[in-house]
């Protein structure tokens, strides 16, 4: 393991800590994010999580794939949250 590998993945789960509030307001109807937003965020992770796995940064996929799907899930409760 490098440094950098310890570095993004803290980084990454300070990013994950601060959604999940938002998570719930989403998933309580509450509110909901713009789509674009949310779908290239989580599109953007994914991407990024594939780079980190071509450099053998493993802990940094497993929290690019973390934040990825959180972003995942607040376009989907967002797009139910706009059809009602």
């Amino acid at each position: 393991m490098i440094w950098q590998d310890y570095a993004i993945t803290i980084i990454v789960y300070m990013f994950v800590a601060v959604t999940i509030p938002q998570l719930i307001d989403v998933i309580k109807r509450r509110t909901s994010l713009n789509l674009f937003t949310a779908g290239a965020t989580s599109l953007g992770n994914y991407g990024l999580a594939y780079v980190f796995y071509t450099l053998d940064l493993w802990l940094s996929v497993t929290s690019a794939l973390l934040i990825a799907s959180l972003w995942l899930l607040l376009f989907l409760f967002s797009m139910r949250n706009k059809k009602k």
